[in-house]
């Protein structure tokens, strides 16, 4: 089974993007791109991997779409992404 110690480095590089597209240095096509680059190098439940690919196309739809026609925000998106990596961490 998998440790908090085996998915460390890959959360720890999903999280440092996470922060950066919050504060404004990443845009949400170099977060998704991270995610997606770091994911493999975890090993969790493939319930986590269709979560995380479902969240990742909401903000990509988000990031394409004005908020106003999108029917989620890419802020509401992130806040969904903070929670997949703190269930990440102790999975």
């Amino acid at each position: 089974m998998a440790t908090t110690t085996n998915n460390a480095p890959a959360l720890a590089t999903m999280r440092a993007a996470l922060e950066q597209h919050i504060g404004g240095q990443l845009a949400a096509d170099g977060l998704v791109r991270s995610w997606r680059e770091a994911a493999p190098g975890l090993v969790l439940p493939p319930m986590f991997g269709q979560a995380m690919e479902e969240l990742l196309r909401r903000l990509e739809m988000a990031a394409v779409f004005a908020q106003d026609s999108c029917s989620f925000s890419s802020t509401a998106v992130t806040d969904q992404l903070k929670r997949w990596l703190d269930k990440a961490a102790t999975a």
